[in-house]
């Protein structure tokens, strides 16, 4: 013999109440679980891409994740990789550790506080609808390693090989060595990059033309570059670096 459970009316208002409240266990669990995901986070709902400063180190992080640290002349650029609770980043190849806040990052290590400026840092579009890549940042970068072999200086150089880029025109310019080029860059994106073809002069200089080969060589065949530590590094997928440059001035 059983006996059967009623709901009084009394007891019925009551359950519909503490559902309409969220105060059922099983309510109160699902409305635990949707809060803890839709909880707010530095990354999810501040405006953090930017340029930062303190006065004397620049930081700029952009929206795919990266960053670009400059000091002086010295340049550092890579990924970003935020912490658990989306409210800290770390710059990868560094022990850099900030805290996100509303217009400003902190140094976990030192306090130092550096203050959002205004302005978009990702890029311009110039007139030929080239994106160029601010965390280039221009200028002038002088030839120190062609495929893992160090430019030696020498008499039968003509000028020091160096490679300049203009992000106003989007457009690049250099020497060999031996001869002048100029071009424009087709494109430049996420640490992505491809060159347009170079006219250059045409002198035959002894000795050091085999510079002037692998030069061209890479910048027909460079798809991405690096920053780091004011090197520029010209690579092709994976591999090796094709070249390497070395940050001497802004143009």
């Amino acid at each position: 013999m059983y006996m059967k459970r009623f709901i009084t009316p009394v007891k019925a208002a009551f359950l519909l109440a503490a559902l309409s409240a969220g105060l059922y266990p099983g309510s109160i669990h699902a409305q635990s679980k949707k809060n803890k995901t839709s909880a707010s986070t530095s990354r999810n709902s501040l405006d953090w891409t930017g340029a930062y400063s303190n006065g004397l180190i620049q930081l700029s992080l952009f929206d795919d994740n990266s960053y670009l640290y400059k000091n002086g002349n010295i340049y550092n650029s890579g990924k970003v990789t935020w912490g658990p609770g989306g409210n800290r980043i770390t710059l990868a190849g560094t022990q850099e550790k900030y805290k996100v806040m509303e217009g400003k990052l902190k140094n976990e290590f030192n306090g130092n506080e550096f203050v959002k400026s205004g302005g978009s840092m990702e890029g311009v579009f110039t007139g030929n609808n080239t994106k160029i890549n601010k965390r280039l940042l221009g200028g002038k970068w002088v030839l120190t390693e062609l495929r893992g072999k160090a430019i030696v200086k020498s008499e039968q150089l003509q000028k020091e090989p160096f490679l300049a880029f203009k992000e106003e025109d989007g457009t690049f310019s250099g020497h060999s060595g031996c001869n002048g080029f100029g071009g424009s860059i087709k494109k430049m994106d996420d640490f992505r990059i491809e060159f347009g073809p170079a006219i250059q002069t045409m002198m035959a200089c002894l000795g050091i033309m085999d510079i002037e080969n692998q030069l061209g060589e890479a910048l027909r065949t460079a798809d991405n570059y690096t920053v780091n530590n004011g090197v520029l590094s010209l690579n092709k997928g994976k591999m090796a670096p094709l070249a390497k440059f070395k940050f001497v001035a802004s143009e």
